[in-house]
């Protein structure tokens, strides 16, 4: 069974049974601890949702300057490279290390 699924069916059971309830007491049951605890535990259920989309879009923010850094970085490095193979020729024993490593 889905998210989805899972929330529905805890809001479902609520109304039904608050509609039912005179229905219930008089066969000798009284929902309204139950229906009261399925509140309680409906409204926990949404709040940790809630935090839960807050810290994956905390992820995926975190995520996307992590990877822009490293792409800043990598092209620091590419241009630094180039530098070097510029000063040095591409036969220097130096570029062909550095070249080794882009692959």
């Amino acid at each position: 069974m889905n998210e989805a699924t899972k929330r529905d069916f805890v809001s479902q059971m609520i109304t039904p049974v608050e509609e039912s309830n005179d229905r219930l007491v008089t066969s000798g049951f009284d929902p309204a601890t139950k229906v009261e605890a399925l509140k309680v535990k409906k409204q926990e259920a949404a709040t940790a949702e809630i935090a839960q989309q807050e810290a994956a879009a905390k992820a995926k923010e975190a995520t996307k300057l992590s990877n822009d850094k490293l792409d800043e970085a990598y092209r620091e490095a590419s241009n630094f490279a180039d530098l070097l193979s510029g000063l040095l020729g591409k036969e220097d024993e130096l570029i062909k290390k550095v070249r080794k490593f882009r692959k």
